[in-house]
């Protein structure tokens, strides 16, 4: 279980059921390089990466009175939900280690910051994405591909939509450039 799983669970299930299967995304694929890059360059000034199992948080500051503060860097706060669940699992984590702790969404971006509270609310829809993602974990396949706004922008889009040009487009898979500026080329090919 990861904080990773706990935002892509939020997203698209299929999208948790790779990625907790080791199947990673395109890594090259340009927004997580450049949510990469953000994180390695934001706030240059402050602690980076408190690494634990199953999280990796990306900045940390010692004590903010009587608590620790850890943030979590994003391009934007266009899937909230999802990157509040992702923090509440690592305060979850964290207060189940005995550590009191307080949240921070940072949008550099934007230049917001947005407090993530442990509520019984948020601790209730950590727990309901944890045992989700238990259940998925479980199945022998992903679940079938399903068409989100989310698709659009995904790592993962050629582990589901491969084989279907993209809306509007009628040249087929084969032979087309991807959205992602690769082409797609048969790996036995010239073997």
């Amino acid at each position: 279980m990861s904080g990773t799983l706990i935002w892509y669970v939020a997203i698209c299930s299929r999208q948790a059921w790779l990625m907790g299967h080791a199947i990673e995304p395109y890594r090259e694929h340009e927004l997580l390089v450049l949510g990469r890059l953000l994180q390695e360059t934001a706030y240059p000034r402050q602690r980076k990466e408190l690494s634990l199992p199953g999280m990796k948080v990306d900045l940390i500051t010692p004590r903010d009175g009587d608590a620790l503060l850890i943030g979590e860097v994003k391009r934007s706060p266009r899937m909230q939900h999802a990157q509040r669940l992702q923090l509440g699992y690592y305060l979850l984590r964290l207060r189940e280690a005995g550590v009191t702790a307080r949240g921070e969404l940072r949008y550099p971006e934007q230049r917001m910051v947005e407090p993530v509270e442990l509520t019984p609310e948020l601790e209730a829809a950590v727990l309901a994405a944890v045992h989700e993602i238990e259940g998925l974990l479980g199945l022998p396949v992903p679940p079938p591909a399903r068409r989100i706004p989310a698709c659009a922008n995904c790592a993962y889009y050629e582990f589901c939509w491969i084989e279907e040009p993209p809306e509007g487009e009628t040249e087929p898979a084969e032979g087309r450039r991807s959205r992602r500026g690769h082409r797609h080329e048969n790996a036995l090919e010239g073997l």
